[in-house]
C-alpha cells in the first residue's frame, strides 16, 4: 500500500460541504473527505454528483416509505411504483460512482490503496493449527 504522504490528498478547501447538498448528501461528503486521502480536486465532480444521488435516493426511499410500493389502476391491475424503478436504477449507478474513486475495498485494492487486515479468530485459529500439526 503506498504512504499517505505519497498519495494526492484533498485540499483543506476541499473538505467543505457544498451548499446545495442535503442532509445524507452532506454526512456522506463529509465522511469521504476526512477519510479518502486518495482524492484529488479532479474528483470534486464525481464526489458531488455521488452525493447529490445518495440525497435523491433518501427522497425515493422517504417517498416510497409513505406509498405502497406496488400500485393498482383503476380496474385493478397491478404495477410497480414507478419509484421503485427508479430507486433500484438510482442504488446502480450510487454504486458504480463509489466505485469510480475508490470508495470500495475492491477498487482500492485495484488502486493499490488496499487496506492490511488482521487476521480475524477464525484464521487465527486455523494458523495455529496449521503451526502445531507442522511441528
Amino acid at each position: 500500500m503506498p504512504a499517505v504522504q505519497d498519495v494526492a490528498a484533498l485540499p483543506a478547501a476541499r473538505t467543505d460541504v457544498p451548499a446545495h447538498l442535503g442532509k445524507a448528501g452532506a454526512d456522506l461528503w463529509q465522511r469521504v473527505t476526512s477519510g479518502a486521502v486518495w482524492l484529488a480536486e479532479t474528483d470534486k465532480p464525481t464526489l458531488e454528483m455521488l452525493c447529490e444521488k445518495v440525497d435523491r435516493r433518501e427522497d425515493f426511499k422517504q417517498r416510497l416509505a409513505n406509498d405502497e410500493p406496488v400500485l393498482y389502476t383503476d380496474k385493478g391491475y397491478a404495477y410497480a411504483h414507478p419509484l421503485v424503478g427508479m430507486l433500484s436504477t438510482l442504488e446502480t449507478e450510487i454504486a458504480k460512482l463509489f466505485s469510480a474513486i475508490g470508495l470500495t475495498p475492491t477498487d482500492r485494492t485495484r488502486m493499490g490503496l488496499a487496506e492490511v487486515k488482521a487476521k480475524n479468530a477464525f484464521e487465527e485459529m486455523m494458523s495455529k493449527r496449521a503451526e502445531r500439526g507442522a511441528l
